[in-house]
């Protein structure tokens, strides 16, 4: 098990003082959106320079040939981990567990439901399950798909496991 440390921050000041606060207690870090677009690739690529691994949250929802082609390029970047979300299909997860095989140790993690939404917010966008229902539809199909990690919330984690690995 891996201790993943977000660096959700919208300055590279921040990021870098965490980093170094925590030294070599902290090995893998997570770079989402906000530090990406802030501060561009340049801080994965430091990261990774200085011997961390490093989780890329971006949550691909895009093509198939789009997302192979963000994979890859997360995968020229060095990283361990890229997210993509399991609402997108199993094409597009298929094609992004295919592009990761070019970048061996890369592992595509399927997101499930975003964890702050509600079963109203489901509904709202057409989606007539319940939250807890929908991440177990979206693991299985992730996991068929090849997807070797699922981001979920900690709620869900109990379901997770007595479906997720289990063959029927």
């Amino acid at each position: 098990m891996s201790i993943i440390v977000a660096l959700d921050f919208d300055n590279r000041q921040a990021a870098d003082d965490i980093v170094e606060k925590l030294g070599d207690a902290c090995g893998f870090y997570k770079v989402g959106l906000e530090l990406l677009t802030a501060v561009g690739p340049e801080v994965i690529r430091e990261l990774i320079g200085a011997g961390k691994e490093v989780f890329l949250d971006l949550k691909l929802f895009e093509i198939p040939t789009s997302v192979a082609h963000a994979v890859r390029a997360a995968g020229a970047l060095g990283v361990t981990m890229v997210t993509v979300h399991a609402m997108a299909g199993a094409t597009i997860m298929e094609a992004a567990v295919e592009a990761a095989k070019d970048y061996p140790g890369l592992k595509i993690a399927a997101l499930t439901v975003v964890t702050s939404l509600t079963d109203a917010d489901l509904a709202q966008v057409g989606v007539r399950s319940s939250v807890e229902s929908q991440v177990v539809r979206l693991a299985q199909l992730a996991e068929k798909a090849g997807c070797p990690a699922m981001v979920a919330s900690p709620r869900e984690i109990h379901l997770l496991r007595t479906v997720i690995n289990k063959k029927p």
